[in-house]
């Protein structure tokens, strides 16, 4: 490599599968089409694996746990060790080692190389890590060590960025997980059967359970379609024939990211009950809660700060106490029983899907971005 030349302008690097990971490739895309050469780096989940000039997906045996991190590190350092770039973005925290490795391995007293740590979470009240003392402590350690490397960082609203930047003392540009901008759908929909729908990863402690359960406070034309797969499937199937009402759930399985929108559109309403199980979760405002907005569908989520402000503010939906299935009942209900009350929500959704995109979003992370190249 010349002096102060770059294989790429830019590598992502994350732990998850860019198929299915729409913040990562919306970057990818963001930066190709405005001049960047960039490359994303991350992991194959499922099907064949892939290597072009701009994506890479690395093979893992293991879906999580330490297996996963073994293949994944295994695999990915030496893709940011042969990669050089101007700029590295870390895609989360999993992803912070190899991308110090390959700021460290390239960077010089005249062309250092910047890196970007995209901290989608609160790593740190993350359940899945709290659960497990050793695992909690190794990773916070690792973010804690991990942060005198980084020039800059992401986050994805405005709780969590005040947070982590007076914890770490680095600046945090919001970067809202929203959808590109997507027409409506030219749908007519019969309400001789209602469909509720969810999206994401069928994970604990995002009230699924209450979901199925749901089912049971409402009238038998309502149903209930889960677009993902996860650790819950078996159980959220179980629980559908206890309460009698598997004939009106639907597992979609994982579907790619550019046709969850499409897919939702089909339904009526969006819901999605998340437990409070602590800050991570209180001040979340995740991508679902954005497709639910672009495919236009009046959404039901919890009474948490971030997600309530938006529900409020467009005149989406409702923010809800999530204990109190029969309340939530009521609302799903409201929304879908009567003609005019459900036409005013849709075009308040489509007021919303209008400013909460990522056509409007990505002036933010193009301008970050520019300000370390």
């Amino acid at each position: 490599m010349a002096p102060g030349s770059f294989d790429v302008d830019v590598l992502i690097i994350v732990s998850s599968d860019p198929r299915y990971d729409t913040r990562s490739t919306k970057f990818l895309k963001t930066l190709s089409e405005s001049g960047y050469k960039a490359k994303l780096v991350g992991v194959c989940s499922e099907g064949e694996p892939e290597r072009t000039d701009t994506l890479v997906r690395i093979p893992v045996n293991s879906k999580s746990g330490k297996k996963f991190f073994i293949d994944f590190y295994r695999n990915v350092i030496p893709e940011a060790r042969a990669t050089s770039a101007k700029l590295i973005i870390a895609g989360d925290l999993f992803s912070l080692p190899p991308a110090i490795i390959g700021k460290r391995r390239y960077s010089t007293a005249t062309n250092p190389v910047r890196l970007i740590y995209d901290s989608k979470e609160l790593y740190r009240e993350l359940p899945s890590l709290k659960v497990k003392k050793t695992s909690f402590m190794f990773w916070s350690l690792v973010e804690a060590s991990a942060i005198r490397y980084v020039d800059a960082a992401f986050t994805v609203n405005k709780s969590i960025g005040e947070i982590l930047g007076t914890r770490w003392d680095v600046p945090f540009t919001v970067i809202r997980n929203v959808p590109d901008k997507a027409p409506k759908p030219g749908l007519t929909k019969s309400f001789d059967k209602i469909t509720l729908a969810f999206s994401g990863g069928l994970q604990p402690g995002r009230g699924l359970p209450s979901l199925v359960k749901l089912l049971t406070l409402l009238p038998e034309k309502y149903e209930l379609e889960f677009i993902g797969d996860g650790a819950l499937k078996d159980e959220l199937s179980q629980l559908s024939t206890s309460f009698r009402v598997s004939n009106r759930v639907r597992f979609l399985g994982r579907v790619p990211s550019a046709e969850v929108v499409p897919e939702l559109s089909k339904a009526h309403l969006g819901i999605y009950l998340m437990e409070n199980s602590g800050l991570c979760h209180y001040l979340a405002l995740p991508n679902k809660f954005f497709q639910f907005i672009t495919a236009r569908l009046p959404v039901i989520v919890p009474g948490f700060p971030e997600m309530e402000r938006i529900v409020n503010e467009y005149g989406i939906g409702a923010a809800v106490d999530t204990d109190d299935l029969n309340s939530v009942a009521k609302r799903v209900i409201e929304f879908t029983g009567d003609p005019a009350t459900y036409e005013k929500l849709t075009v308040n959704c489509e007021r919303a899907a209008s400013e909460l995109n990522w056509d409007a979003e990505k002036q933010s992370f193009l301008k970050a971005v520019g300000k370390l190249i």
